[in-house]
């Protein structure tokens, strides 16, 4: 059975199609086995990918454009859209008075910095009338996941936003409720993704593995999330299944994996809206230039 290599940018339960593909038979009925490496913080799968440490990867369409605008040619490219949603929730403390995005403002905000995250956030916010740029600092320097999580639990007023099943696990444990959706609020747009050289895409391995990966996302976004939470439930020995499972059920209802493996050309258009309103590219990339199927 041929190993496959599989690490992410990001590790979270938003990404439940790649982690059940893992998991469940799906890469096992194709005679592939994937071994999934838990990604540090910082991590550069383009880096990783391009020393053959790892196959596929988990990344976003504007993992590419950084290197584009470096004027950095690539041989890697995105076959297979895992989230055509964002994924992030803010959760609040506030739990004795509706929620006002003004209140963001008034109360620390422990949001994710830097990026595709801050990027999806700030654009949603000045949806709602609210400058990112407006928000007071918790700190100086960018926190962990694990210290955000960490300090808002010590807040008596305060926000925190990460992808689930951070926020559901906070609400479980009653450390708030979940108050907005980022991904409600932008709409469908390419978020994530999964890819890899452009060599490994066209070959019989890649054509199995997208085919193993298109049938596990079409069962994740309709099987009981109860059952998806337990395929995948030894990637998050934090998490309980409760939080695993609730997180999933507002994925489904978000309509995050409610779509095939291409990226369509309105989600690949709303994703660049987004990095210019945050000016974090200079110029329309070509999705041709981005994006290969097998």
């Amino acid at each position: 059975m041929k190993i496959i290599n599989i690490t992410a940018s990001r590790h979270a339960v938003f990404y439940s199609p790649l982690l059940a593909l893992i998991n469940g038979d799906f890469l096992e009925n194709e005679g592939l086995k994937g071994i999934y490496h838990f990604p540090k913080d910082s991590i550069n799968v383009y880096s990783k990918i391009n020393s053959g440490e790892i196959d596929v990867a988990q990344s976003a369409v504007s993992g590419s454009w950084n290197y584009f605008e470096k004027n950095i040619s690539l041989n890697i490219k995105h076959f297979a859209l895992i989230n055509s949603r964002d994924g992030f929730f803010i959760i609040s403390k506030k739990n004795n008075s509706p929620f006002k995005w003004i209140d963001l403002y008034n109360n620390p905000f422990y949001y994710v910095r830097g990026g595709q995250p801050q990027a999806m956030l700030s654009y949603a916010l000045n949806k709602k009338n609210i400058d990112i740029l407006k928000i007071p600092l918790v700190s100086e320097k960018p926190l962990s996941t694990f210290l955000m999580y960490s300090r808002y639990k010590e807040e008596n007023n305060a926000f925190f936003h990460e992808q689930g099943s951070y926020p559901h696990q906070l609400n479980i444990e009653g450390h708030g409720k979940i108050v907005a959706s980022v991904g409600e609020i932008i709409g469908p747009v390419a978020f994530s993704s999964l890819c890899a050289k452009e060599k490994w895409i066209k070959s019989e391995t890649g054509k199995k593995f997208s085919r193993a990966f298109e049938i596990a996302k079409k069962w994740v976004n309709s099987a009981p999330p109860e059952e998806i939470s337990l395929i995948i439930k030894d990637f998050f020995p934090d998490f309980t299944l409760n939080a695993i499972s609730a997180a999933i059920k507002d994925y489904q209802k978000l309509k995050t994996w409610d779509s095939n493996i291409e990226i369509s050309n309105q989600e690949y258009e709303k994703s660049i809206e987004i990095f210019e309103h945050s000016k974090l590219i200079t110029k329309k990339h070509k999705i041709d230039d981005v994006v290969l199927y097998a």
